[in-house]
């Protein structure tokens, strides 16, 4: 608060040179405090759940509360205040699936339909009245009295609801930095975008920002109650998505389908994935099956539903980078065999929420030149700490990476050869090389140049303040051992 009323004082006096600076460092502190508000609010729903159900299952049923109230109110209707009314009745769990399905009926057309979210839930009809009287409690208003775009707080808080989960929060979340990295690189801008791994569709939401009205979204999620969440985040941001249920290696929702885009964050080295079940003439196939990893059997998915002309990005874990395994390695090749893998950078560590496990985003382009080679660009360098576990990339950083690789395929004369960083490489020589894809292998280490008289200067003031530090200790020192005799 007390930055908000210093940045005020000195944008509103316009003393300040920088006066569109802090008017905008204004509205996002603003905006932060606002968030501050909505989260104690928001987790103090959650903490009416703890001990009934799992931290990972929170945001299945206070989020759609949120949604149902939101929804109520942009259409000026009654359904919330009818709701809150029949807070304490006993069949609450039903009113409040069967709004659910009618604000979202799209989602009713699922395999598995989700209309016993909260009547399979076994929560309480005491915990459920107190949700829905504490979310009825929070301000969704603005100081205009109109309700507030909710799809950023919505997003918000996917996020730290996903920061509370341990490892099953990030088989669901993608951190916006890396989705603004993936999505800012790739540059949709018309067609149909696919993401057979949804999740909450934070890749639509990121996509529709470039493409505006010119992009069409599919998906396909194997948990339903995520894909609640995703239509929530589609309708929230104006967004007109289709998502079908289904377990997306073993049974394809959309065989026939050939998008412009696909943008995806699958599971990490799945295991036990099911590959005994697949069709051996699945068409999807063009190199080999590693039964025990379905790292590649999820690129070969991305590169059977991509147009001629198509581009993916997707995000990976680095040990797909330079597996060694059979399969791997084969398919690896014939990838580049090809011709298809545009770009590859290798990311910081400490990126996803409830992993350490490395990642990397791998680039296609179904339509590259013969001459075409592969840019590699090292930007695990690039992570910000937000907190002991978890790292960002900034918005410069993602900026700096992506306008490099845009000049990359716009064949910009830039200087991409820059140790440490990135290196432009022959497809020939990646293969010649075993076909390894870890960008730091080919953009080497970093040239670090030393300034002799400037590491003099810095090793002569740390003597001198070593010096202060000794005579000091040996001062304190000696009054001890006076106080002790």
């Amino acid at each position: 608060m007390q930055n908000i009323k210093l940045i005020s004082h000195r944008v509103f006096q316009k003393k300040d040179r920088f006066f569109w600076w802090n008017m905008v460092s204004f509205i996002r502190e603003i905006w932060r405090c606002n968030m501050i508000s909505y989260e104690n609010e928001l987790f103090k729903t959650a903490n009416k759940l703890r001990g009934k159900i799992p931290p990972s299952d929170y945001k299945f049923y206070v989020l759609p509360l949120v949604f149902i109230r939101y929804m109520s109110e942009k259409k000026n209707d009654s359904a919330w205040a009818g709701i809150v009314a029949k807070s304490g009745d006993e069949k609450i769990s039903s009113i409040l699936d069967a709004e659910l399905v009618k604000i979202l009926p799209q989602f009713s057309n699922m395999t598995n339909p989700y209309e016993d979210i909260y009547t399979n839930s076994n929560l309480p009809v005491r915990t459920i009245k107190d949700l829905i009287n504490l979310i009825n409690d929070i301000d969704l208003k603005s100081s205009t009295g109109k309700i507030d775009y909710l799809g950023q707080i919505y997003e918000y808080f996917i996020g730290n609801f996903a920061a509370t989960e341990g490892n099953r929060g990030g088989e669901f979340f993608t951190p916006p930095s890396v989705v603004n990295l993936l999505v800012n690189m790739l540059n949709p801008q018309e067609g149909l975008v696919y993401d057979p791994a949804c999740g909450t569709g934070g890749m639509f939401i990121q996509s529709s920002k470039y493409g505006e009205s010119n992009l069409k979204f599919l998906g396909q999620e194997q948990n339903c109650k995520t894909i609640l969440l995703a239509y929530m985040n589609g309708v929230l941001h104006g967004l007109d998505i289709e998502i079908k249920n289904g377990d997306t290696l073993l049974n394809d929702c959309f065989p026939d389908l050939k998008a412009d885009y696909v943008i995806s964050n699958p599971p990490f080295n799945m295991k036990e994935w099911g590959a005994e079940q697949l069709d051996s003439e699945d068409p999807r196939i063009f190199g080999m099956v590693n039964k025990n990893n379905a790292n590649y059997m999820w690129i070969q998915h991305f590169i059977y539903h991509l147009k001629p002309n198509g581009k993916a990005g997707f995000v990976i874990s680095n040990g797909a980078l330079t597996s060694s395994n059979e399969a791997d390695l084969f398919t690896r090749k014939r990838m580049l065999e090809k011709n298809i893998i545009d770009c590859v950078v290798q990311l910081p560590d400490k990126m996803f929420i409830g992993t350490a496990i490395p990642s990397a985003l791998i680039f296609l382009d179904m339509d590259r030149n013969e001459d075409d080679k592969i840019l590699f660009i090292d930007a695990s360098k690039f992570g910000e700490n937000v907190s002991k576990t978890q790292k960002v990339i900034s918005e410069d950083n993602i900026e700096r990476i992506s306008k490099l690789y845009r000049s990359f395929k716009e064949k910009k004369r830039v200087k991409y050869n820059v140790k440490g960083y990135s290196w432009v490489t022959d497809v020939k020589e990646v293969i010649k090389d075993g076909c390894k894809l870890m960008p730091s292998i080919y953009t080497g280490v970093e040239e670090t140049i030393i300034n002799q008289k400037e590491n003099d200067a810095e090793i002569k003031l740390l003597k001198v303040k070593l010096s202060e530090q000794i005579k000091k200790s040996n001062s304190l020192a000696n009054m001890l051992l006076k106080g002790l005799s």
